[in-house]
């Protein structure tokens, strides 16, 4: 039986990575806090080890024996720029370390994501071939710590997967979006042009995961003196992961309330006062000491060209379909919130 450990398994996208492994018959452990909430795990046949990404002897025991780590676990927000840094490049690390100490070191897939490569549009889609850009705190420590992943590729079989905006069951980033239409019946879109991004259904993701993890290229070791890939090597071991077809975000709010049966309309709103938005969450941050929702780095990614990527790699190299479209992922996700009670 392949063993396997997952990192992040109480957030959403390991609870799902979980659930599909376990129901295909992997042996199954994840790494929690002692604070996680572990309600999606609760039915599952895992086996839990606690700790953290901070905590290297629990990662040494997390990674006693396994053949797989999905490490998904990561700072998506945060108060201070150097709390990305602590988390997702350390942690990184850390954990890679880890792998090392065994005697057979298992292979390691990372949960990157598209803001660590950078901006894409609908003409001219992100490729894992193109330099990186990232325009956000958080983007440059997810492609900070790529990069550190790299530098252990010598020694550790590592991919990485760069998703785009991710959806479905268990979200709750999705259910903030649903609960704001549900209070007032508009879509608020950045600026006032047409602004393209790229989703992927969460189930797609952990199928595209599974894909790479076990048959997937792994990074090329640095090769140029400032520590990066170089030539053909640059986009080897990394992989962009996409739905059907990519949208602009006013017709992802549309998708989105069309499945829950809701009429809603879609309002540009001019960049400015994303940045006012943004500063009033900044402040209240600052307040609170944590992360709001809205604050200066999301901004920047939403102010940005658009986030669209091409699954073309993929798709070619490893057999990736997305399972159903965007209209059907949407319908599936309103319905698993209504069955839990979350809206």
């Amino acid at each position: 039986m392949t063993r396997c450990l997952i990192t992040g398994a109480s957030g959403f996208v390991g609870s799902n990575l979980a659930r599909k492994l376990c129901g295909e018959g992997w042996d199954v452990r994840c790494l929690v806090r002692s604070t996680s909430r572990l309600e999606q795990l609760e039915s599952l046949p895992i086996e839990r080890i606690e700790g953290s990404l901070a905590d290297q002897e629990s990662l040494n025991r997390a990674v006693s024996g396994v053949d797989h780590v999905f490490h998904a676990a990561g700072r998506t927000a945060a108060f201070k720029g150097s709390q990305f840094f602590d988390d997702n490049v350390d942690g990184t690390r850390r954990l890679a370390e880890a792998c090392l100490t065994q005697p057979n070191p298992p292979t390691f897939l990372m949960v990157s994501s598209l803001a660590a490569g950078g901006t894409g549009t609908m003409q001219a889609p992100r490729t894992e071939e193109q330099p990186e850009r990232p325009v956000s705190t958080y983007g440059k420590s997810k492609l900070a710590a790529e990069q550190g992943l790299a530098a252990l590729a010598a020694q550790l079989p590592a991919s990485v997967v760069r998703p785009p905006m991710v959806f479905g069951r268990a979200d709750r980033a999705s259910l903030a979006l649903y609960r704001s239409m549900r209070f007032l019946p508009l879509h608020l879109s950045p600026g006032m042009r047409r602004f393209p991004v790229s989703l992927v259904h969460v189930a797609d993701l952990c199928d595209a995961m599974v894909k790479i993890s076990l048959g997937g290229e792994r990074l090329a070791p640095p090769s140029s003196s400032n520590g990066t890939s170089t030539g053909m090597a640059h986009g080897q071991g990394k992989y962009y992961v996409a739905a059907d077809r990519d949208v602009t975000y006013g017709e992802m709010g549309q998708l989105a309330a069309r499945a829950a049966g809701w009429t809603v309309a879609t309002v540009p709103v001019p960049t400015p006062i994303f940045w006012v938005a943004g500063a009033i969450g900044e402040a209240i941050g600052r307040m609170r000491g944590r992360a709001a929702l809205l604050n200066f780095d999301k901004i920047r990614e939403a102010t940005a060209r658009g986030w669209v990527c091409s699954d073309e790699k993929i798709s070619s190299t490893l057999g990736y379909r997305p399972a159903a479209t965007l209209e059907e992922g949407f319908a599936e996700t309103v319905a698993w919130y209504r069955e839990h009670g979350w809206m």
